[in-house]
């Protein structure tokens, strides 16, 4: 029975949603697949915790109700570099917030992880918005693998599909609704009969905003998965502050409603189009009418509709999204990278 080292940078909701996942189907795992995880380090911004037999389930415990894993470690992030360059896991997943204007901390650790043949499983986008050329160069260089799924929609498989059903097709135009927050916000103003303010205290308080809803509501998720889309599409990037990007915060709850009253509906896109293998990306609101295919992607749903030379349009949606599905996504990442 293979076992991999698993080592976590960060322990908020997505990496505790991951845990919790994984060991609710760890032995369908085994069965299916032939391997176990065994997590042995993790890092938060104030503690970095190392050992062959971490009891895991009871640092999320821990975390979750005391919102600290108890004896803090001075500078825990140089404390986990140290288990990267000594090679003390087998897989590496950065579920680090993500920030707005750079790279973030964490793009050194993915580097030497991949210099160091240690897989890659990024749900952190920042990495790949801004250095996302780097980091693929590295791991094409030293053989390493990286899983990417969490980064561009989550539980609904962009990138999969673009980089594996789609290959060799020639994709020209990528379209979707990829934020379920703000599809969710839409649709409670839409149909719920709320103010702006109301859904999103709502969604806040449902646990499918985080308190910081900005970077959801200000398109700025949207078009950082979009340049990732377009980075794995063409090997090109785009910095965001060259991208338009209109999010929904701006939007007139009246106007709202009365396209509901006219059969339409208002969605966040992201509009991704191919030309002479250079990414172009707007990221903007759009009224929709039932033609559209995207008309029919409610509540915290997604969808995207991939535009192709030689296989046509290939529309790929989702019902809804939430912490358990892309803990299952950054689990289907490390079942792809196990099975190479």
């Amino acid at each position: 029975m293979k076992e991999y080292n698993i080592g976590l940078l960060g322990f908020g909701n997505v990496n505790i949603a991951f845990v919790n996942h994984y060991f609710s189907v760890a032995d369908k795992i085994q069965s299916d697949y032939g391997f176990r995880l065994k997590f042995v380090a993790l890092c938060d911004s104030k503690s970095c915790i190392y050992g062959s037999n971490l009891n895991i389930l009871n640092l999320v415990k821990r975390k979750e109700e005391e919102l600290s894993l108890g004896e803090e470690t001075h500078e825990p992030l140089n404390s986990f570099f140290g288990l990267i360059k000594d090679k003390k896991i087998d897989i590496l997943i950065d579920g680090l917030p993500t920030s707005k204007i750079d790279e973030g901390p964490t793009f050194p650790f993915l580097v030497e992880a991949l210099r160091q043949n240690i897989s890659v499983i990024c749900v952190n986008k920042a990495p790949l918005v801004f250095k996302g050329k780097e980091l693929l160069s590295e791991a094409k260089q030293y053989n390493s693998k990286m899983g990417m799924s969490g980064t561009t929609a989550g539980s609904l498989p962009s990138s999969g599909v673009m980089m594996n059903e789609l290959a060799g097709t020639e994709i020209v135009h990528v379209r979707g609704i990829l934020n379920g927050t703000s599809n969710y916000v839409l649709d409670s103003i839409m149909f719920g009969g709320l103010t702006m303010d109301e859904a999103i205290k709502n969604a806040i308080d449902l646990g499918i905003a985080e308190p910081d809803y900005r970077f959801d509501l200000d398109g700025t998720d949207t078009c950082f998965k979009m340049i990732i889309l377009g980075l794995l599409a063409t090997g090109g990037v785009i910095h965001p502050r060259d991208i338009p990007c209109t999010g929904i915060l701006g939007l007139k709850e009246q106007n709202i409603k009365t396209v509901v009253r006219q059969n339409k509906v208002i969605r966040l896109i992201g509009n991704l189009a191919i030309e002479n293998n250079t990414p172009k990306i707007k990221v903007a609101p759009e009224i929709l009418d039932e033609t559209d295919p995207l008309f029919s992607v409610h509540g915290t749903g997604k969808g995207v509709i991939f535009e192709t030379k030689y296989m046509g349009k290939l529309i790929v949606i989702e019902e809804a999204s939430g912490r358990t599905s892309i803990a299952a996504t950054i689990l289907k990442d490390i079942i792809s990278v196990c099975k190479r």
